[in-house]
């Protein structure tokens, strides 16, 4: 648990001081199952301390969308209840075997009355994990806000690519389209399109720009 960003710069001894000040819990959930459910209550920020998760939002309609996946390290539920909202507007869905840590919202932000340099720090630390998740998030209204197909491709995809030739993106062509909110068989001929014009090659979910 010390591995993870929450508690960077906390030694042993003041995790185990929050684990009591704070009320800090984990728990493990199988694949598939939920971990947050749409209109559940939820006045917690949580952690994924292992394996992966997807969040999504579903319409009026049934149309689901991929909001983002989660993976070690991210952080969750902050934008919900720092806004003061009590009920989820999304769903969070286990895609493997996931472990997640809870912390209760209103005891990390309000200090203790030792004002301890482990809780200060930890408050420092999330906020810093917010930002980060913040950052993404305005990356994928970026790629969302292109005019066409193509250009939202190119830019996910940019967003993925490494200095390695060959890299990976974490979503199937339907997660894909759902992300990029478009119709999978009109991404899919877009994908098609740009590999006969020789822009990239892909196998799967691994991907090169030519």
């Amino acid at each position: 648990m010390l591995e993870i960003d929450l508690f960077e710069n906390i030694n042993n001894n003041g995790v185990l001081e929050l684990l009591k000040c704070i009320g800090i819990k984990t728990k493990v959930f199988k694949k598939n199952s939920l971990i947050l459910k749409t209109g559940g209550k939820i006045d917690f920020l949580g952690v994924i301390l292992g394996g992966n998760a997807v969040m999504k939002k579903t319409d009026l309609l049934g149309n689901t969308i991929v909001i983002e996946k989660l993976k070690m390290n991210d952080i969750f539920g902050h934008n919900i209840v720092c806004c003061g909202i009590d009920k989820s507007p999304v769903e969070i869905v286990a895609e493997n075997e996931c472990e997640v840590l809870f912390l209760p919202f209103e005891k990390v932000v309000t200090p203790c009355e030792k004002l301890c340099p482990y809780h200060l720090r930890l408050i420092k630390n999330i906020m810093k994990m917010i930002s980060m998740r913040n950052s993404l998030l305005n990356d994928k209204i970026d790629i969302i806000g292109k005019k066409t197909t193509r250009d939202k491709i190119l830019a996910f995809l940019e967003s993925y690519r490494t200095e390695e030739k060959i890299f990976s993106v974490p979503y199937s062509r339907e997660e894909m389209a759902k992300f990029l909110c478009v119709d999978r068989s009109a991404m899919s001929r877009e994908l098609c399109r740009m590999r006969d014009e020789g822009i990239i090659r892909f196998h799967k979910n691994h991907f090169e720009f030519i």
